[in-house]
């Protein structure tokens, strides 16, 4: 399991997946699928039948690199 205080925004997810993947989205299916997060190297992922989001953990925040709809 993966603790973190606060959720942000990358810059690469800034300029690349958000006018296609909502922020508010993002955030609830992080929140839904806390408990399936797989660790990829030095980041996170959070895969389900219909998302894909690529975190990394820096300190206590949670950083959002990459979400895409499947």
């Amino acid at each position: 399991m993966v603790y973190f205080t606060d959720i942000k925004k990358s810059e690469h997810y800034i300029l690349e997946h958000e006018d296609q993947f909502p922020w508010f989205e993002v955030v609830n299916v992080i929140i839904k699928s806390s408990k399936i997060i797989r660790k990829k190297d030095d980041k996170f992922e959070i895969e389900t039948d219909n998302y894909y989001i690529l975190c990394k953990l820096e300190g206590s925040i949670l950083f959002v690199i990459n979400a895409k709809r499947k």
